[in-house]
């Protein structure tokens, strides 16, 4: 399998992950963030880390896989680490790793609450690792990063 569809399998999987998350959320729309305690604040995130854990297991299949999740309302971030399990050790294509890192950014900009992002210090973190557990990249999902992908 070439580096480009492999990238484009794990895309594939983080996205449906995501709508999953957006879709199934217990909180829904209704969940006022910036006016929550800091005890609402974490039982919303642990619950938006629950949430997208599930969906990305139903939707990656064998392409990749979430080994660590972490969420803490204090410094209001929700942490994610993805093992990219076929991706070795060998090169990779630096700038089909950026259309990649590009691609899920904005994708994941579009599907979060607007609300969240814009009146809130709120940070969705996923790192990406290949499989032998070398660092590939971070996305870091809050209102400075996708300021210039959603309206």
């Amino acid at each position: 399998m070439s580096f480009v569809l492999k990238i484009a399998v794990g895309a594939l999987a983080a996205i449906a992950g995501f709508v999953v998350v957006t879709l199934w959320a217990p909180f829904g729309g209704g969940f006022d963030y910036a006016s929550a305690t800091l005890e609402e604040r974490q039982k919303f995130l642990e619950a938006k880390a629950r949430y997208f854990t599930h969906g990305y297991r139903l939707t990656a299949g064998r392409a990749s896989e979430i080994t660590s999740s972490y969420a803490d309302a204090e410094i209001d971030l929700v942490s994610f680490s993805v093992k990219m399990n076929d991706i070795g050790a060998g090169p990779i294509n630096a700038a089909g790793l950026e259309k990649f890192r590009t691609l899920l950014l904005k994708t994941n900009c579009n599907l979060s609450e607007r609300k969240l992002l814009t009146e809130t210090d709120y940070t969705m973190r996923i790192r990406y690792f290949r499989k032998t557990g070398g660092k590939l990249f971070q996305v870091d999902v809050n209102g400075e990063t996708c300021a210039p992908y959603i309206a």
